[in-house]
């Protein structure tokens, strides 16, 4: 990893929940909070054009939401890796608004968690076991080797462009007997029944979206187990177990806490689809601005 931007702590920010002026104990380059404006929604400065999603307010409503419902589909479960009790150093990679690394550091209060991203907009009111760094996961690290316990990915799909990079810098950064964890979406929409039809603006949608991720450096949304377990397998990794959850989108499944989940979906869906859309459709597929403008329904 390249040497961090910053490292942002609770102690080191004075005001704005946004860093645009702000005074840091470590000092933030004004660069990392240029933000850059397109479309009307904001995105990252360091190493711009990196990440493909905006980074401002209300993406950041979008993906709160969006940890809510896996958390839901998870039965309140943060971590499946054996990790102990007593959980030492913790890497999470793209560490967004930071509300994973929260609920886990008051989950395990002796635990030291890191919290890696691109855009520094993780709260001010952090906990005293939180640390943030502004720094690109796809640089060489800079932590020692052999150095933490956990690492854990949310959702990086359509984020990392090397993920066997990513899996290597992984294995040769944890200690010995050491977990990562990599909890995904596919962004492949399906019904069991066989009854969502090909020609279906949902269907299209997803179809755009992996056409886009493509253009744009070959990345995929399509994240499968399998893929995952055989990048980690190649990487040294041991032991490596897959596991597979169904996210539904809407209030149909007669389950409480499964349409529970699919509200929230559906909501951080609808929210922030213009978010999840602009910039990949804009940048790299064949649409203007104004065919995204439509109304639905």
């Amino acid at each position: 990893m390249a040497a961090p931007i910053a490292a942002l702590s609770n102690e080191d920010v004075e005001n704005d929940d946004q860093y645009d002026d702000v005074s840091y104990t470590t000092s933030i380059a004004s660069s990392i909070t240029d933000y850059k404006f397109e479309h009307g929604r904001r995105y990252h400065a360091y190493k711009e054009g990196r990440y493909l999603l905006p980074n401002d307010e209300a993406e950041q409503d979008r993906m709160d939401l969006q940890y809510h419902a896996l958390r839901l589909a998870f039965g309140d479960q943060m971590i499946f890796a054996p990790v102990s009790e007593k959980l030492g150093r913790v890497l999470d990679a793209g560490t967004g608004t930071g509300i994973w690394a929260e609920d886990v550091a008051d989950a395990y209060p002796n635990a030291e968690i890191y919290g890696i991203d691109l855009s520094p907009i993780q709260s001010r009111f952090s906990a005293p076991n939180v640390k943030y760094q502004v720094d690109d996961l796809e640089q060489p690290w800079t932590f020692p080797l052999d150095h933490f316990d956990y690492v854990h990915t949310r959702i990086l799909y359509g984020s990392l462009r090397d993920w066997p990079l990513f899996f290597a810098q992984s294995f040769k950064h944890l200690r010995p007997g050491g977990h990562l964890e990599c909890q995904e979406i596919a962004v492949d929409a399906r019904a069991d029944d066989g009854t969502l039809p090909a020609d279906s603006a949902i269907t299209a949608w997803c179809r755009n979206q992996e056409e886009a991720m493509q253009k744009a450096g070959g990345m995929t949304l399509l994240a499968t187990g399998e893929k995952l377990k055989a990048m980690m397998e190649e990487a040294g990794f041991v032991d490596v177990v897959a596991k597979e959850f169904k996210i539904p989108i809407g209030q149909w499944p007669a389950d409480e806490k499964m349409r529970e989940t699919g509200t929230l979906q559906l909501v951080a869906m609808l929210e922030g689809i213009g978010g999840l859309t602009m910039a990949l459709w804009t940048r790299y597929a064949v649409y203007g601005r104004k065919p995204l403008q439509g109304k639905t329904g």
